[in-house]
């Protein structure tokens, strides 16, 4: 939140409580006269409108100390985010944050009471994925342990639709339902890859990040693959979260894929229910290499590999290349064993050299920084066109940018940023 907005929501407040504290009712006077030994008139360290002042005063601290801790969180949870992902620092476009939505009424009986309920926290676009961070509550420090442990014996599953009726998406999701239906995604603290070690030290550490025994609630991500036909982006999306128990989505060794999917009826454990998810456009910065010619040879012929171009978001890179053997590669014939072998050999080649490319490649910024990329992490193709990503280390400042290192040769990047 904007934090002009929140100061402005605070002074609002204040005026709020001053206007309650010199209207109150003097019934609530002559009440708390009865539990006093003398009368307020005889008493000469505080007078009539003093005790109002202080008995109100104590009622609406009490209130508003229980109100501002599930807000503080939410807050705090968004300042974190900010800070982590140098929104701010960078200019970072594609984030946005959400209000603290009301709590339910509490009309179960689950886990003391409370409703089952999914808090929208953030939400950012980089490239190719909408990265969503949110919270549930309740969920007991146990559960917690559980959903974030290898050794598991529930899990948080995500469901994203462009609607809102979402109840048996679960079983519909393995059945080849139509485009525009449903997409699964996994979910994990939001923390960096590189960070994210499942040991019990490492366990503890997250427990105490992101998860806040006073309001029971835990703060997850999961990353939208905008790419997916399974949801149409352009259009409202929806996102359910439940606990499915892991027991019901095992797969037997001796029964085919048909029939795991024809018995496929997930447990529900827990449903925290269905939010709107808003996700923002995002900037990016675009290079055309076509008439660079920047080739790299494959190193057991003389075929070369092609950078066509190359597009800079945030956090994550989208580059464009192609080769003369890209079709061969990417439909491997099935009925012939030995070419089978023999594409499958030129693939892991050129793997090799997507991976030289990346590794090989270095953005530079107008201060001489250097940023290093990270190998390729799925080769999409289409078209005879082989699309690479790599992510960076953390967000910059797209502003910045003014050329790219591609094994040793380096381009200028026309910025229409600067």
């Amino acid at each position: 939140m904007d934090q002009k907005l929140f100061e402005g929501r605070r002074l609002m407040l204040s005026e709020k409580v001053l206007f309650a504290l010199n209207n109150v009712d003097d019934l609530y006077l002559e009440e708390a006269e009865e539990l006093l030994d003398k009368p307020i008139a005889s008493r000469h360290a505080f007078n009539k409108r003093t005790l109002h002042v202080l008995l109100i005063a104590a009622v609406l601290a009490a209130l508003l100390t229980a109100c501002a801790v599930g807000y503080s969180i939410h807050q705090r949870r968004q300042q974190e985010l900010r800070e982590s992902l140098k929104i701010e620092e960078n200019h970072v476009a594609g984030y946005q944050e959400f209000e603290k939505a009301p709590t339910p009424e509490e009309t179960t009986v689950e886990s003391e009471g409370k409703t089952p309920s999914v808090q929208l926290i953030s939400t950012f676009r980089n490239g190719r994925f909408a990265d969503v961070y949110f919270s549930i509550a309740p969920i007991t420090r146990e559960e917690a342990w559980d959903a974030i442990g290898w050794e598991q014996k529930n899990a948080i599953y995500v469901i994203a639709s462009n609607s809102r009726e979402l109840d048996d998406a679960y079983r519909k999701i393995g059945k080849g339902t139509e485009k525009g239906l449903y997409g699964r995604y996994p979910v994990l603290p939001p923390i960096q890859e590189d960070e994210y070690l499942r040991t019990h030290e490492t366990r503890e550490e997250l427990l105490e990040k992101y998860y806040d025994a006073d309001t029971q609630s835990l703060m997850l991500k999961t990353a939208f693959l905008l790419s997916d036909e399974a949801v149409d982006w352009s259009k409202p999306v929806y996102m359910n979260v439940k606990i499915i128990e892991l027991a019901s989505l095992a797969m037997s060794m001796d029964e085919t894929i048909e029939e795991y999917w024809a018995r496929y009826d997930p447990v529900c454990v827990r449903d925290y229910g269905t939010i709107p998810v808003v996700i923002s456009d995002t900037e990016y910065v675009a290079a055309d290499f076509r008439e660079k010619d920047i080739l790299v040879p494959a190193p057991s012929s003389d075929k070369v590999l092609q950078v066509l171009g190359v597009k800079i978001y945030a956090s994550e890179m989208e580059w464009q290349v192609t080769h003369e053997d890209v079709d061969l590669i990417f439909n491997l014939p099935r009925d012939d064993d030995e070419a089978f072998r023999k594409g499958y050999e030129l693939l892991l080649e050129w793997l090799t050299i997507y991976d030289q490319v990346l590794d090989g490649s270095i953005l530079i910024m107008e201060d001489g920084t250097q940023v290093k990329l990270s190998p390729s992490e799925s080769t999409p193709y289409e078209n005879g066109v082989v699309t690479l990503y790599s992510h960076l280390a953390s967000t910059i400042d797209l502003r910045k940018v003014v050329a790219i290192s591609v094994l040793g040769q380096e381009i200028a990047i026309t910025n229409p940023f600067r």
